[in-house]
């Protein structure tokens, strides 16, 4: 049976079917606009991902950082301020044996004060004072100095930027007093603080003053300035400052610096510039290796003369790198890096072997008992190397033709132990003789007079720079040179380059001379021209007293072509 529809039921039936299909279009647009916007969001949510990485790493270190710092620092601090007691407690006990000589003048005590100051290490001096005006030093002598102008005060202890002998170089000074007498230490800050904390050195705080970890001296204003100590002496008023974990802030999620932030930030391209860093060290250790693989390193020599009669006495040998690329290269260059290197020793032995056969080939000319001296670092001073190279250096010469010298040099410091005392024993019974360099500044003190039992003494340029001036230094080298008399020690002057001062330096007893007033380092094939010279005595002089130089020699010897800009560190 047919059923027959209306009008109106067509016209519903279309409205219907457009209905569906505007659903359909809409959920389909709805969908590929979901889909876009997740891939927007994945696509953001990974480079989000990639860029808080290093922010996240950066906050996660953060926080291991302050949770060990806060624990190294108790222990370290504990450790430290237990050396530090130990060696205040010996420093207390010289100056409190000194303090009856401050009853006495100072010409009948010097000495005994003197011989107590061979037994402190750490000091530079010890001082003697009645009525707050210091009278006695074991440098200068009888002296004239309220101890106001010390920078004491009322304190038993107190930092200090430096004085006349050392500005530049931070000072402890310790008193005992008793009135009216006091005896006071006079010690190198940095000295005392690198022999108790060789490995992590912490800010100290003396009072007001505060001895930065880098070495400057810098005085705490209240408040701004001050920081909570660690760990507080019982006994002295001494503190060691909270450096590493006053740095990281003192909350554990929150680093208060932009610096922390902007390094997490940074750590990517950080960790790429440590990478290349460090194949940079591996590269310079390549390079060194193949500098003595190719015996580039050679020997040059600066001569030593007598005061007496001007002849030579003996030659200090200086490295100097004959670099493929970069020309022939002073010390500076590559010194210091060689040093942190284990090659410095391999470099030693080819230096000593190039300067035994240069010297075996003109031994005929050279004096008996002249003196070749090498400089050695605390490196050298471990196990049985340096006797055995000893040994191969003398088996090149005859009995007597060459003295042997090592010049104990000190950037590192050198620790007196029993293996240091071996090895210099073994080296002695070979004939070897001992210096040392550059007396009077960095870790040189009068107690390595004593425990390295030294030969010689080579005084620093720094006090012979201001000779013949009467108001110079000339206390000081007397004080040295009487102290060398009396332990029956040689001594060398270095940075001689005026007639005056050598002239100077004669009157004082000074026996041995070095300098660019005599010659510059040469190199061997120079050597046997410089050695063949006139008496320096004959050389003719500039109005100032310096020798007129040709290329770095004195005129009528073969000249040394670019050893001016090369040598200037010696």
């Amino acid at each position: 049976m047919h059923i027959a529809h209306s009008p109106a039921d067509a016209v519903g039936h279309a409205r219907s079917g457009r209905a569906v299909d505007a659903r359909g279009v809409a959920t389909a647009v709805w969908k590929r606009c979901c889909a876009w916007l997740s891939r927007r969001v994945l696509h953001a949510g990974a480079i989000a991902l990639v860029v808080s990485a290093p922010l996240l790493l950066g906050l996660g270190w953060h926080r291991i950082q302050w949770m060990v710092a806060g624990q190294q620092e108790a222990e370290h601090g504990r450790a430290v301020m237990s050396k530090l007691e130990a060696t205040l407690d010996q420093v207390h006990s010289t100056v409190d044996a000194s303090l009856p000589l401050a009853a006495g003048d100072c010409a009948d005590v010097v000495d005994a004060l003197r011989l107590e100051a061979a037994t402190l290490p750490q000091a530079r001096s010890l001082v003697l004072a009645r009525n707050g005006l210091a009278y006695c030093s074991t440098l200068f002598g009888e002296i004239d100095m309220p101890t106001e102008v010390m920078g004491f005060s009322e304190d038993v202890m107190t930092l200090v930027a430096g004085n006349d002998v050392a500005p530049d170089r931070p000072l402890l000074l310790y008193r005992v007093s008793r009135a009216p007498h006091e005896a006071i230490a006079v010690l190198d800050a940095r000295h005392v603080r690198r022999s108790v904390q060789n490995d992590q050195e912490s800010a100290w705080m003396v009072g007001t003053k505060r001895l930065e970890r880098d070495g400057d001296l810098r005085i705490l204003s209240p408040g701004a300035d001050a920081q909570i100590p660690l760990v507080t002496s019982s006994r002295y008023p001494v503190a060691i400052a909270s450096d590493a974990r006053g740095e990281l802030t003192g909350h554990p999620w929150r680093p208060s610096s932009t610096a922390v932030w902007l390094l997490a930030l940074a750590g990517m391209p950080m960790g790429y510039l440590a990478l290349r860093w460090a194949g940079r060290r591996r590269g310079l250790k390549r390079e060194f290796q193949r500098a003595i693989r190719e015996d580039e390193f050679v020997p040059f020599y600066q001569p030593v003369v007598r005061a007496a009669d001007g002849g030579w006495a003996g030659a200090e040998v200086l490295a100097r790198w004959e670099h493929p690329r970069r020309g022939l290269l002073a010390p500076d260059a590559f010194m210091a890096e060689m040093e942190q290197s284990d090659l410095i020793l391999p470099m030693t032995a080819q230096l000593m072997s190039r300067v035994a056969d240069d010297l075996a080939s003109m031994s005929s000319v050279l004096p008996a008992g002249f003196h070749i001296a090498f400089n050695i670092t605390p490196a050298h001073l471990a196990g049985r190397w340096l006797p055995e190279q000893c040994r191969r250096f003398l088996a090149a010469f005859p009995a007597g033709r060459i003295a042997l010298i090592l010049e104990l040099t000190e950037r590192e410091g050198i620790v007196p132990d029993a293996g240091v005392h071996a090895v210099l024993d073994e080296v002695r019974q070979l004939g070897v003789r001992i210096a040392l360099d550059d007396f009077g500044v960095g870790h040189s003190n009068l107690s390595h007079l004593q425990e390295l039992r030294v030969d010689r003494l080579k005084i620093d340029r720094g006090f012979v720079e201001r000779l013949p001036d009467p108001d110079g230094i000339t206390p000081i080298l007397r004080t040295i040179l009487d102290l060398a008399e009396r332990l029956d020690l040689d001594v060398v002057a270095e940075g001689v380059e005026t007639r005056a001062q050598a002239d100077a330096l004669a009157r004082h007893g000074v026996a041995l001379l070095q300098g660019y007033l005599f010659a510059r380092p040469v190199p061997v094939s120079l050597l046997r021209g410089v050695l063949a010279g006139a008496r320096w005595a004959d050389f003719p002089q500039d109005i100032d007293g310096k020798r007129k130089l040709v290329d770095g020699v004195v005129p009528g010897r073969t000249s040394v072509q670019g050893s001016v800009s090369l040598t200037e560190a010696e």
